[in-house]
């Protein structure tokens, strides 16, 4: 009973209520015209409420990502551990577009209400780069440091140009992983390379040292 009664309380949470009521509008009205007090009241939320969970919009892009994020971070349990990192990597960015599905007609049309928007890049730069940190947290992969930088802004800048062809994509989601793989193969690559310039720069640093 316990259980249940958490699980009710979760899906009637403000957040979740407003993502639901967000999501919703967009699909049938766009999201250039959206109005979060509108939403709210919809939503049957407050508007001091709707200002502590969602200030702008592009906090309610947060919290949509967030949604994503969970059911990612959920499938990605299952993953196996003693896989390679980039294996992983791969699956949790999956599992990402697999979270999506469900909310696929509202990404659409932000995609669409977005393009040509320069402003847009940085309304998502912040909830794609959280995405981009847990992916590579529970892949084993750095998330600190010049090598964290380069394959969490590699992951984020990987989920960008991934959308546009997951939307375009089928059920089976082909095109998306092949997409994903070939992307993943060359961060390893870059960050290989640059790690073995980094070594070669030690070596001759000690050697360097050990000469004087």
């Amino acid at each position: 009973m316990t259980g249940a009664r958490s699980m009710a309380t979760k899906r009637l949470s403000p957040e979740d209520k407003l993502v639901t009521a967000a999501l919703s509008t967009i699909e049938k009205s766009g999201w250039k015209t959206l109005s979060l007090t509108a939403t709210a009241r919809k939503a049957k939320i407050s508007p001091a409420t709707l200002y502590e969970i969602c200030p702008d919009k592009r906090a309610l892009l947060s919290l949509i990502a967030k949604r994503v994020d969970l059911a990612m971070i959920e499938k990605a349990q299952e993953t196996d551990p003693d896989i390679p990192p980039r294996d992983r990597a791969f699956d949790a960015i999956i599992g990402c577009f697999e979270g999506m599905g469900p909310l696929r007609p509202a990404i659409q049309v932000i995609h669409d209400d977005s393009a040509g928007d320069p402003g847009a890049i940085l309304d998502v730069l912040p909830a794609t780069v959280r995405s981009a940190n847990w992916i590579a947290d529970m892949a084993g992969l750095p998330t600190s440091g010049w090598q964290g930088f380069l394959v969490t802004r590699g992951i984020g800048i990987l989920l960008v140009e991934s959308l546009g062809i997951w939307l375009k994509d089928g059920d089976d989601l082909a095109k998306t992983m092949a997409h994903v793989d070939r992307r993943l193969r060359m961060i390893e690559e870059w960050t290989e390379s640059l790690q073995r310039a980094a070594d070669d720069e030690d070596a001759e640093n000690e050697e360097r040292i050990d000469g004087d």
